[in-house]
């Protein structure tokens, strides 16, 4: 992995770049079974691009794109401050310092879409509180070792593991931090509520409107887009508050707004979504809700 870095760091920019396409389109043709699971997942969502050119132009973008993405991360180690500033630009930071000096910490929610850990890159440039995020276990303890190590090196965050519990969030939300997750995976039964995505039932993990309502603090939308070929977006919108209703309906439709702002956000850029991910898999008739803690 560390060669492999090394080739798109020492490389312009932009020629990096374009390696990183290359690499897309290479992983497109030899993962037949992933194309195909894109492909299905963005006709349902997209009816009218059924059968179209238009539509294996959207998959072969898909993973265009993050092939650019992990380029993008490879170079971390060469992308100065300096650089960061000029082409990632932010909006929105007010709300986190709102929420900062409000003292409960801060509860933020992503999704895979844009470059997420270049946002988080670009938002410790301004933000004088460590981040930390949510990730899960990469099979390959080899891959998940070197991802974890350069994110913590390089990419401005600490990782914490989803699958190690709860507490570990609520002991830094005590104590005023920052703590990101992502809320675009299919959770399987016992973990989620079902929440619309693209006209279809997704399966949602529930755990973060959970916290949320616990800590009595909103959720903040965090999310990355990539604007042209060289250059993001990073938009802090409103936080949003648990509404003051019954715990399990408050979850319910906390995850659902979380949910609703992901939608919005990847039909304004389609192609930067991971449409290869089975994020419908669980189905209403398999899931029931467990409580965090």
């Amino acid at each position: 992995m560390n060669l492999v870095a090394k080739t798109f760091q020492i490389l312009p920019h932009r020629k990096a770049l374009a390696l990183g396409r290359g690499t897309g389109d290479v992983i497109r043709r030899i993962l037949p079974k992933k194309v195909e699971l894109a492909r299905r997942n963005l006709e349902m969502a997209y009816p009218d691009l059924a059968g179209t050119p238009e539509l294996e132009q959207r998959v072969q973008d898909v993973f265009r794109h993050f092939g650019m993405m992990g380029a993008e991360f490879l170079r971390f180690p060469v992308l100065t401050e300096a650089w960061l500033r000029e082409h990632v630009q932010v909006s929105g930071l007010e709300h986190v310092f709102s929420l900062l000096e409000q003292g409960k910490g801060v509860l933020a929610f992503s999704a895979h879409f844009g470059n997420w850990e270049l946002a988080i890159k670009r938002l410790a440039l301004d933000i004088p509180v460590q981040i930390h995020v949510v990730i899960r276990r990469i099979k390959d303890p080899n891959v998940h070792r070197f991802i974890e190590e350069y994110r913590e090196r390089y990419g401005g965050a600490v990782s914490i593991l989803q699958d190690q519990g709860p507490l570990s969030i609520f002991r830094l939300l005590k104590k005023n931090g920052i703590v990101v997750t992502v809320l675009d995976q299919n959770a399987g039964k016992g973990e989620g509520v079902f929440t619309p995505y693209f006209g279809r039932p997704a399966c949602t993990y529930s755990s973060v409107a959970r916290i949320a309502i616990r800590q009595n603090i909103p959720l903040l939308p965090v999310f990355d887009a990539r604007t042209d070929l060289e250059n993001h977006q990073v938009v802090l919108g409103a936080p949003i508050p648990p509404p003051d209703l019954p715990e399990e309906r408050s979850i319910q439709m906390l995850t659902e707004a979380c949910t609703e702002k992901i939608e919005e956000m990847v039909r304004k850029h389609p192609s930067q979504w991971i449409w290869m991910h089975n994020r419908w898999k669980t189905k209403p008739d398999e899931v029931s809700t467990d409580p965090v803690g």
